[in-house]
């Protein structure tokens, strides 16, 4: 079998650390510890999935090298106490059961230490902070959103005060760092990473922005450094030369003419590199007052500059690099091919399919399942949640759903082809259920068809569903359209209903005109846009992902574009950056947002609509109705007799991470 894959499954090391191959889970929060930042089964579980699924190194994010202060949440995990070692080495085994390294990366959160603020503690940083000015994309979020992310600031306790760090401050930042790897070192991971990027304290000592002293720890570019490079020293000192220590480093902060610069950063790595840095993980930050500054930075929607940046600092430094940047598995091999860096982090990937690299280990790629880039991840931990993958259920829930060989085979019917029918089918064939998907129409994929012709990230997780009910058990009847005497016939043990919802026409005055279109009327002009006249001018109602992702299409093909939405926020199913970005791409592309109105009637010209500003008239030669869902199970409420589930959208809309949800809790009751 040719490697199609042979810079991303070499072998490779970092100082005297080897590794199986060149693929690394990249350190991200999780808040799956408990609730003082121990490390916990579920957590245990999360991590262990991607060690069993073959990557070459787990990076924890974000361990915290105090305790109980200066961190981000309760259930970050911590290092900050000898008490910790036994989750942590819970947390090693796990990785090692499966061939695995296992490291750590160390940080203290300084100015974003938001559990200081409920606690009423101050926070610690080299320089008192700007006062924040988030602009106006930032406050799109939902009242649940905004409860959760202002809840640090609403305890009893609450107090916004920081404490900038004298000398005596900067001894004992040093000592924790050391202090909190020599505890790695004692749990059994293998290499430690020193958080120097995404405005964490170490961070905040590097950037001008940030750190604006006049002493020996500000000013000049070595000064700034001073700090990193005293913890690294420090480290060394108390672990050998030996141990695989290295920095993840920002090249540039975007959206901020006094941060982070990168000849001033690469001066900075390169003094890292001399007090003992074995590897370099190139990364990139961004001002914070810009809600689409993480995904023009640390968290990317395309492919973009970091790969270059690692690319820079692989030429002026004799360590490895790492790099990440929404890469799928190809360009993942093209970067490493090219030369640009010798690993590549990756995250997304590896939270919808921790069995990527084994995988393209097999020679199986097309099977790896496909983030969609919902940012339900990263999302999650801004309004302080744990996290979850919306294409993959079990993402933060491995612990509650390992899907074993069931014991008690039965046989089942599922009802419906869309998202959640095959995603059901496929869960409960690997189980070893007898299943038959029955699909009303000649082919699979439901509503999900069109969502895939508007975003090709979803057309590619629909193209993987397909592979893996047909690559299945599963039995497939086309064109079936089942009745309750197929479902209580005496071969059916249990039904699955996934029969999606009803797109309804809108119940708007005007609603039922010829220029009127549900979302799946669109699918022949999707294909062909001679299909349908739409004539010039689009109005789109319904402004969730559904709606942005079918105005983007539109508008890239050249019509004019308006969105009405009924409520403040557009893409409220999406993860906040990736609802930031997505309304900030659509609004320079040109296309009309109106938010908190109503559409009231449509005419042959015209969307009549009450909007903030008051009533008006949006042209419009053609109008889409996003898709509103009215439950699809009517007809089966007098099934009797057998075992009944009703998931996804025939439930109501719950998008693709309703479908999944609902596909994950029945494979696990299905015992």
């Amino acid at each position: 079998m040719t490697n199609q894959y042979p810079n991303l499954l070499a072998p490779g090391a970092i100082g005297s650390m080897a590794l199986k191959n060149r693929i690394l889970m990249a350190p991200m929060g999780d808040c799956l510890g408990d609730d003082d930042g121990t490390v916990n089964d579920r957590q245990v579980a999360y991590y262990e999935a991607r060690a069993r699924g073959g990557a070459a190194m787990l990076l924890v994010g974000s361990v915290a090298v105090t305790y109980p202060h200066g961190r981000f949440d309760a259930r970050q995990t911590s290092a900050g106490e000898d008490r910790f070692v036994a989750g942590l080495g819970a947390l090693a085994d796990s990785a090692h059961r499966h061939g695995s390294k296992i490291a750590a990366q160390l940080v203290h959160n300084g100015m974003m230490s938001l559990h200081d603020i409920a606690t009423g503690h101050p926070m610690l940083v080299p320089s008192v902070p700007k006062r924040a000015h988030p602009d106006q994309l930032s406050s799109m979020i939902t009242e649940a959103e905004l409860a959760a992310v202002l809840n640090p600031y609403a305890q009893e306790a609450s107090k916004v005060e920081y404490k900038v760090a004298n000398e005596s401050d900067l001894v004992s930042i040093v000592d924790w760092f050391v202090t909190a790897a020599q505890r790695t070192v004692e749990a059994g991971f293998d290499g430690i990473e020193l958080h120097a990027g995404h405005g964490y304290l170490l961070d905040e000592f590097l950037s001008p922005s940030t750190n604006t002293r006049t002493d020996a720890w500000g000013g000049s570019p070595a000064n700034r450094a001073r700090l990193l490079c005293e913890v690294i020293s420090g480290i060394r000192s108390r672990l050998g030369t030996a141990f695989p220590l290295w920095i993840r480093i920002n090249a540039i902060e975007h959206h901020k003419r006094d941060g982070e610069q990168f000849d001033e950063q690469l001066a900075a790595i390169n003094l890292a590199v001399q007090m003992g840095a074995d590897a370099v993980h190139v990364t990139a930050y961004s001002n914070t007052d810009v809600a689409t500054g993480p995904t023009d930075s640390y968290i990317p929607h395309v492919v973009g500059s970091l790969a270059d940046y690692a690319a820079l600092v692989r030429a002026a430094v004799d360590v490895p690099v790492i790099t990440f940047g929404r890469f799928d598995v190809e360009e993942a091999e093209d970067v490493l091919a090219e030369g640009k860096a010798d690993f590549v982090a990756m995250a997304r990937n590896l939270l919808a399919d921790p069995e990527l690299p084994n995988k393209l280990q097999l020679g199986n790629p097309a099977d790896i399942r496909p983030c969609i880039y919902q940012y339900r991840c990263i999302g999650n931990i801004f309004v302080h949640d744990s996290v979850h993958c919306i294409a993959n259920a079990a993402t933060g829930r491995e612990e509650a759903s390992p899907l074993q060989p069931t014991a008690e085979p039965r046989k089942v019917l599922v009802v419906g082809g869309g998202p959640a029918g095959m995603e059901v089918a496929r869960l409960l064939s690997a189980r070893g259920h007898s299943v038959v998907l029955h699909e009303a129409s000649d082919r699979l994929g439901g509503l999900l068809v069109v969502a895939g012709l508007s975003d090709p990230t979803l057309d590619r997780y629909l193209q993987w569903l397909i592979r893996m009910v047909e690559a299945s058990d599963v039995e497939v009847v086309f064109g079936s359209h089942v009745d309750v005497s197929v479902l209580t016939s005496a071969t059916t043990e249990v039904v699955v209903i996934a029969t999606g919802g009803n797109p309804t026409r809108s119940d708007i005055a005007g609603g039922d005109l010829q220029h009127v279109f549900n979302a799946d009327d669109l699918e022949p002009w999707l294909r062909d846009s001679s299909a349908i006249d739409l004539g010039s001018q689009v109005v789109v109602i319904g402004g969730d992902k559904p709606g942005l992702s079918l105005a983007a299409a539109v508008r890239q093909r050249g019509l004019e574009v308006a969105i009405v939405e009924s409520t403040s926020v557009f893409g409220a199913s999406l993860g906040l950056p990736g609802r930031w970005r997505l309304v900030h791409d659509l609004v320079e592309s040109g296309v009309v947002m109106f938010k908190n109105s109503e559409v009231v009637a449509i005419s042959a010209g015209n969307v009549e609509a009450l909007t903030q500003a008051g009533p008006i008239a949006i042209p419009a030669t053609a109008v889409i109705v996003s898709p509103t869902m009215q439950s699809n199970t009517d007809h089966f409420d007098s099934v009797k007799g057998v075992v009944v589930y009703r998931i996804g959208d025939c439930t109501g809309a719950g998008l693709i991470e309703g479908a999944n949800l609902g596909a994950l809790a029945v494979a696990q009751a299905l015992d």
